[in-house]
């Protein structure tokens, strides 16, 4: 399913676009899409909604997770013998939403270390610039750098990180970075790494949705770490500090 070449192009950029590996899932997820945004898990800012952990509740989320081919491709990326759920995260922009995602990292953000995490991000509509498709600066996974997270509906630093680092102001300089981004199909997938530097603007376009999936996967050697600052869903999860991912919580997929 995936040459050596897109596995080294991968590992070199810190994130690469694969094209129409999930076409035959786009009408299932977004029939399940519209479940999940009416969900009073549902969280919505400014047309801006999300959920997550679908896959525990929902069987058409599940089935991606068990039965599509994201496992395999998560583990084959990391050079894996196994893929482990880590969560699903739905993110879907209504025509007009301005709020941008912020340059981030996921990593921070998480109550995890050690190993790897990949997150693939499922298209459901097609993608252009215009209506808030990701972009990456390129190679940044490689800096051995972990910056505090950022507040996505406000922007603040987060101080009860113990990361030391805070993310540069990259709109201020992008003479100063590589980027990469893709225009994209429904059905078309990007894989990245969980320090992969990653943003998003607002969906300007006014008829276009922008529904997509993530799915995070983590490699064997992930291990527990509920540091001060992660995410609070995450880190309630019935393990001990150092303990590697494992249960319910955190299915094995593939290994």
């Amino acid at each position: 399913m995936i040459s050596e070449d897109q596995i080294a192009r991968y590992e070199a950029d810190g994130a690469i676009m694969l094209p129409g590996l999930f076409t035959d899932w786009v009408e299932r997820l977004r029939e399940a899409t519209e479940r999940a945004i009416s969900n009073e898990t549902a969280r919505s800012t400014e047309g801006f909604t999300r959920n997550r952990d679908m896959w525990m509740t929902d069987p058409d989320f599940r089935a991606f997770v068990f039965e599509s081919p994201a496992a395999e491709l998560a583990r084959t990326m990391m050079r894996s013998d196994s893929a482990r759920l880590y969560f699903d995260h739905l993110f879907v922009k209504e025509p007009g939403a301005q709020a941008p995602t912020p340059w981030h990292q996921d990593m921070p953000y998480w109550p995890a270390k050690g190993g790897q995490v990949v997150s693939i991000w499922l298209a459901l509509d097609d993608v252009t610039r215009e209506t808030s498709g990701l972009a990456y600066v390129r190679g940044s996974h490689l800096g051995g750098k972990s910056y505090k997270p950022i507040g996505f509906s406000d922007g603040k630093v987060s101080e009860a990180s113990v990361d030391e680092h805070v993310m540069p102001d990259i709109d201020a300089d992008p003479g100063a970075y590589e980027f990469l981004d893709w225009e994209m199909k429904a059905g078309d997938c990007l894989v990245h790494n969980s320090f992969a530097i990653h943003g998003a603007s607002g969906n300007s376009s006014l008829s276009v949705r922008r529904r997509a999936l993530s799915t995070r996967w983590a490699d064997a050697d992930v291990r527990f770490d509920p540091r001060p600052g992660t995410d609070p869903v995450l880190a309630s999860a019935p393990l001990a500090a150092g303990e590697l991912l494992s249960g319910e919580r955190f299915p094995l997929v593939i290994g």
